[in-house]
């Protein structure tokens, strides 16, 4: 979820933002509707069905296994107690994130203009902070998968959920969508954007200055 959306549409796949195999019109609405008159009709983003995607297959491939823990005592079910309120706690702050973007002007869905570029708060920190606490997220569900199966019979589909599930994120992320939206918002606010790139880092941190 990046600090702007906005109604670009590329002509061609070969603009750079994905190494010319992929069209960017996925991930941004042709049609975009003024920020001032937004449309009544919902629309589901693809990056939300990402996310939610690789939530559920989690769900499927340890709520199993921690059923079949609660009989192994304290100990275990604390630490598991812990990981799941830090899952939790992800998902309220990606709602933190997007409430703050709605607030300074900016607008999480693809099919509605934003205003403005948003580079304070959390965007100061990460050009795209829900897609770092979905990261988070992730690899907190697979701490747990790999908690549990410490104590548990050998589960190979919870392994690959494990290692396999965040890894799947990151590269679609990292390969496709984060490149595609960066280019877009590069054709957006051509000057602030690159600014922005020079100062704050894609996934998390600041370059230093000077």
């Amino acid at each position: 979820m990046l600090a702007t959306r906005g109604n670009v549409r590329p002509r061609r796949r070969d603009d750079g933002m994905s190494g010319g195999a992929f069209d960017s019109s996925i991930f941004d609405e042709p049609d975009s509707a003024d920020a001032a008159h937004p449309p009544k009709k919902f629309k589901v983003a693809p990056t939300f069905v990402i996310d939610f995607t690789i939530s559920l297959l989690f769900v499927l491939a340890v709520t199993p296994s921690w059923k079949a823990s609660v009989d192994l005592g304290l100990k275990v079910n604390l630490v598991s107690f812990v990981l799941g309120v830090l899952i939790v706690g992800c998902y309220f702050a990606k709602i933190v994130t997007i409430t703050h973007l709605d607030r300074r002007g900016g607008d999480a869905r693809a099919y509605v203009k934003s205003s403005a570029l948003v580079t304070d708060g959390p965007y100061g920190w990460s050009r795209h902070p829900t897609y770092v606490v979905a990261m988070l997220q992730f690899l907190l569900w697979a701490a747990l998968a790999l908690w549990l199966q410490i104590f548990l019979p050998w589960n190979p589909l919870l392994l690959a959920a494990a290692f396999g599930l965040p890894l799947a994120f990151y590269l679609v992320n990292e390969l496709v969508v984060m490149p595609v939206e960066e280019g877009m918002l590069r054709k957006l606010h051509p000057e602030d954007f690159d600014a922005y790139a020079r100062r704050t880092r894609r996934w998390f941190g600041r370059y230093r200055q000077g």
